[in-house]
């Protein structure tokens, strides 16, 4: 206890002088002045980047209809359920009368009794026919929910990559506009040595509002794309910034053509349900012509008649089938499984075009964007610094008019190239929806060994 006042003592004396001490650095320094009122306004909060990858988290975190889609498990798993439990309860009957006569009839007793306790009995494996059923069922959903969830990241991958090109053609835009801004300035300029006449100026400004219209349309076809990918998001007014770039690496994909088909018939979740469709129609055939006879009904029967006698024995109903075979309802039920099978098969063939058919495009746009970045591209880019050369040096015959026809050139060129990029990145998507495979970044397929 002593030892603990010393420690306290010294701790507050070691309080005291530093309390001092802060107090008279403070009376050495000038006052303080008050910051204005626009310095205590809080900093805006940066905004949020949203990535790929957590735009696909987010998405099937949270979109409303993949969440009610989702539910649909639940009714299969009581399906389940059902199936799994006996569908007949046993039937008590009581029959209670009152009985009288004349004394040669001996009637003793007045109030006869009969009990029956019957119960329907399945005989032809009903039971484990439902529970096939029931399975397939549940599989079948829960593949179709599997398959909503790849059509969900796929739709995300489309309204991201459009968010994304949206974004780069208004930067493209604002860049022009900025180039345009500066040849009104140089133009000015010229004007006032005598180089160039009014009318290039006035030529110059109306390119600049042209091109003020394509910034505002561009900012609202942005706009647009932005609430797309808040609606498959399943965000309301979600506000971000997007990250990554429209570029991507040049496959050859036609020799993978066969090994992607394989890997569609794999790896497809809707070809998974269309399967298990298959085996959900075939245990309801099996089902329904175990129970085309119909089933028994057994069960003990007690009586005690009116002269006191006390019987008990065992009663067996069985259906006679001759009126209703239930023909009908298994020529329905062979009909669809057999049409169960032929949508199977035609699901297989759609994806085989599918992957054939996204792997064409591909190719196409490869080949596209291959032409504009090695011959376009730099071309122009070219052109445009040797007419703002010869422009800037007063080259008789180069006015402004040149130069901004060479300069919408290469920005059509420019605006091709992002239309180039984005029809890679669809057809990547659309490789990748054939394929159900909905990959972040699509990854070259291994190549066989000779």
């Amino acid at each position: 206890m002593l030892l603990l006042t010393r420690n306290l003592k010294r701790l507050a004396a070691v309080t005291l002088t530093a309390i001092s001490f802060n107090w008279s650095s403070l009376q050495a320094q000038p006052p303080a002045t008050l910051p204005a009122p626009e310095a205590l306004k809080p900093a805006p909060a940066p905004t949020p980047v949203l990535k790929l990858q957590d735009a696909l988290h987010f998405a099937l975190e949270n979109n409303p209809a993949l969440a009610s889609q989702r539910k649909q498990r639940g009714i299969a798993v009581a399906r389940v359920v059902i199936a799994e439990q006996y569908p007949f309860n046993p039937v008590a009957e009581n029959r209670i009368q009152g009985a009288s006569g004349p004394e040669s009839a001996g009637v003793s007793n007045n109030l006869p009794i009969e009990q029956l306790l019957l119960w329907e009995v399945e005989t032809r494996n009903q039971k484990q026919f439902r529970k096939e059923g029931a399975n397939a069922t549940l599989s079948r959903t829960e593949w179709e929910i599997a398959y909503f969830e790849q059509t969900l990241a796929i739709d995300v991958l489309r309204a991201y990559t459009l968010a994304l090109y949206r974004q780069e053609k208004l930067k493209l835009l604002e860049e022009n506009l900025r180039i345009n801004e500066r040849l009104v300035e140089d133009v000015r300029r010229l004007v006032g040595l005598g180089k160039l006449r009014s009318a290039d100026l006035i030529l110059a400004q109306t390119e600049v509002v042209d091109t003020q219209d394509l910034v505002g349309a561009g900012r609202e076809t942005m706009v647009a794309a932005r609430q797309d990918l808040n609606r498959v998001l399943g965000s309301v007014d979600g506000v971000f910034q997007l990250e990554g770039r429209l570029d991507s690496q040049a496959w050859n994909w036609e020799s993978a053509s066969e090994g992607l088909q394989e890997t569609a018939l794999n790896r497809r979740a809707d070809l998974k349900a269309r399967q298990m469709a298959v085996a959900e129609a075939t245990a309801n055939t099996k089902l329904t012509i175990a129970n085309r006879y119909g089933n028994p009904i057994v069960g003990p029967v007690m009586t005690y008649d009116p002269s006191r006698a006390f019987s008990i024995g065992l009663q067996l109903n069985v259906p006679l089938p001759f009126a209703n075979s239930k023909k009908g309802e298994i020529l329905q039920s062979q009909a669809e499984q057999a049409q169960a099978a032929q949508l199977l098969r035609q699901a297989e063939f759609t994806v085989k075009q599918e992957v054939i058919a996204s792997l064409a495009r591909l190719a196409a746009a490869q080949k596209r964007l291959e032409q504009i970045e090695k011959r376009g591209l730099p071309t122009l880019g070219q052109a445009v610094q040797d007419i703002e050369k010869l422009f800037q040096a007063g080259e008789p015959g180069v006015d402004v008019l040149k130069v901004i026809d060479v300069r919408r050139k290469l920005l059509r060129a420019r605006d091709n190239y992002l239309d180039a990029l984005w029809s890679v990145r669809q057809s990547l998507i659309d490789v990748a929806a054939a394929t159900g495979e909905p990959l972040v970044e699509p990854k070259k397929p291994e190549e066989k060994k000779p």
